[in-house]
Parts: structure tokens; sequence; C-alpha cells
């Protein structure tokens, strides 16, 4: 008999629309079906009320796949120039070293400590190293002419720093502490956007739960990654608790999450109603499964979140690891493995070696996914 599923994927803090995601889906599940032999096929895109999505058909398989957008917030808040960037930068400082937090991260999460200290690093040095050879141009010049020795060091301030923004934003570095400085403001309820954003999110899910009541072999997916995985707390916690305030069944709700940072929020002060959207999911049994991996710098690999966030929690998700390992042959798994950039997509990715983790089994085989991934 075939199933039928619903997908409602939240990507992660990206400035790229809904169409890079589906190029970037369409072009991977043709690749993984040479391994896996589904078979499967991606539809054009096409919008419902406002919402795009896309058709993934198996022999014995249907999915409406729909893509949560969010760029245009992401965009509002993507650093955009100098000013942009050293004030994320400072309110890094302000928001992880200067409060503390960063004896936490170095506590649960040693990848995360290391990913936290790449800017720092990376501007710190990057500055040293350009003040010395600037002190030395600047004392080679002064003896001939003064003032063109200060012109000197003007000019050369600028092209340090031009080189600097360059290859900060090649080296994802500036990446990094923009989320980093999101997530702090997200913690504290400064992304104004966010209940709105929450409130849309969780009714289209509720609409399609409410419509399936009823129907046979039918799923319901949330899955997010990387910072799309914090929105999906509050999304999934909302859609719990009027679910519950209406008696509908969630036997069919599922959460997949990839490559999860959810304490760049909890860790946070202040972040209560995030804690309590938290709770909120340890109270209910559902079926979920959290991937992360040691390679991937941008997430927390195999953290209990719940128990480092302090909350107490009667249900879990299965903490897993997608063991790229196993997924890629030795010659391409070690360039993988120094690129966190790259490592942190791979779960969106391909396989080289057919293992237990196959992204788009889990999104369009026609079994039910805890089956699929209950074994791992």
């Amino acid at each position: 008999m075939e199933s039928k599923k619903d997908v409602f994927y939240l990507a992660g803090y990206d400035p790229r629309s809904y169409r890079y995601y589906y190029a970037l889906l369409k072009r991977n599940l043709y690749k993984q079906n040479h391994l896996n032999g589904l078979n499967l096929s991606v539809s054009p895109c096409n919008q419902e009320d406002g919402i795009p999505y896309c058709m993934i058909l198996g022999e014995q398989s249907r999915v409406n796949y729909h893509f949560l957008q969010w760029d245009k917030i992401v965009k509002k808040y993507w650093a955009k120039n100098l000013f942009d960037f050293v004030f994320d930068f400072a309110y890094f400082l302000k928001q992880y070293i200067f409060s503390g937090i960063f004896k936490i991260f170095a506590k649960e999460s040693k990848t995360q400590l290391i990913a936290g200290l790449y800017p720092i690093l990376y501007f710190f040095l990057s500055y040293i190293l350009s003040f010395i050879g600037i002190f030395f141009l600047f004392k080679i010049i002064e003896p001939w002419n003064l003032f063109f020795a200060f012109l000197m060091v003007i000019v050369c301030l600028w092209v340090a720093t031009k080189i600097i923004l360059y290859f900060g934003q090649r080296f994802a570095v500036f990446w990094l502490s923009n989320i980093y400085s999101f997530c702090a403001k997200y913690a504290t309820g400064k992304i104004i956007e966010s209940q709105d954003l929450i409130e849309e999110f969780s009714q289209i899910v509720l609409k399609a739960l409410q419509n399936n009541q009823k129907t046979k072999n039918y799923e319901l997916i949330l899955c997010a990654h990387s910072v799309g995985t914090i929105l999906a707390m509050s999304v999934a916690a909302k859609v719990v608790r009027i679910a519950q305030e209406k008696n509908l069944d969630l036997h069919c709700f599922k959460i997949l999450t990839l490559g999860q940072c959810i304490p760049l929020v909890s860790f946070q002060k202040g972040c209560g109603q995030f804690k309590t959207d938290l709770q909120t999911l340890g109270n209910v049994s559902l079926v979920w499964f959290d991937f992360t991996a040691k390679i991937d710098g941008a997430c927390f690999p195999s953290l209990d979140f719940f128990r480092a966030s302090g909350i107490q929690a009667k249900f879990k998700p299965k903490f897993l690891s997608p063991r790229f390992h196993q997924l890629f042959t030795p010659k391409t798994y070690k360039k993988i493995r120094y690129n966190w950039y790259l490592a942190h997509f791979l779960y969106l990715y391909a396989n080289e070696i057919l293992g237990k983790y196959d992204f788009f089994n889990f999104i369009g085989g026609k079994n039910t996914l805890e089956s699929k991934i209950g074994a791992i």
C-alpha cells in the first residue's frame, strides 16, 4: 500500500532562498538513487498558500516536501559591511565570552568551543600580523618622509582590513560570528519577527496534521537543519500544545533534526520561553531522531541538550551519528573532515557508499521514519 508523507523542511541560517535547497535536494536525490535503488523522482516546485513545495514520488511512496522559508529574516540580520561584522563580533564577545557562557561550552562541547574561538583567533591573529608588518613598513619609510609614512599606515590598514574581510567570508568566519550573534538575540526575544514566524509555521504544520487524522499510512515529518533546528523546537512545541488542546492524534508527527545547534539558545541567560518549549517537547512521546557529527564544527555532536540545558525530560530524541567516515571513500573523507563548512551540510548530500544514514530514504522511502532509523 502506498505511503503518504508531508515533510516540512526548515533550513539553517542562510540568506539563500528555497530555490537553492530545492536544487540541492533534486541533484543529490538523483545521485543517491544510484546507491539505494529507490528510483525516487522530484517534481518541479509549486506553491500552495504561499508555501513552496515539490513532490517526491517513489514506487510505493508519495511525499509533499514543503520549504518553510525564513531567508528574508536572515537577510535582514545578515552582516553586510565592516560595521556589521564589527558589531556582530563585539556582541559575540559580550554574550559568549564576557558572560562566562564559554565555560559551559568548554564543559559540554569542545567542538563548539573551538568553533566559538575561531572568529576571535582569526580577528586577533590577522590584525596582529598586519600591525607588525605595518610597523616595520613605517620604520622603513619614516626616515625618508614622516607624512608619507603615516599615509602608508592608513592605506595599509585599509588594505589589510579588506583582505581580512575577504578571507573571513571565504573561510566562514563571519558566518559563524553572525550565527552566534543571531542566536543570542533570538534567545532574549530581540528577533522581533520570530514569534510571527513560529505562529505561521506551526499553523501550516497543524493544518496538515488536522487534514490527515484519518489518513492511513501517513506521517508528518518536521525536518530541520542547523539553526533551523532552533526554530523547529518552538514550532514543534506550539504544534504539540495546540494538538493536545484540540485532542489531535500526534502519533504521525515526527521530528528529524540534523546538525543541531540548539544550545546556542538554550545556554543563554534569559531564554525562558525557549526552555519552556523544550520542556513541552520533553513531556510528550514523539518519534524524534537527532543526527550530529564530530567533524561538523557548527553543531553539538551527540550532546543531550535537554540535560545540558537543565531541563528534566521524560522523553528525548534518539541521539545518533551519521558516521560520515563510512559513507565516503577515504580520499573524499580526508578532504571533508577538515572543511567544517562543507561537513555541516553533508546531512543533505548524496553519499559515495551506501550506509545506514540515507537522508533521501528517510524522507522519501515507503516505510516509516522509525523503521528506517530505529535500528541504527
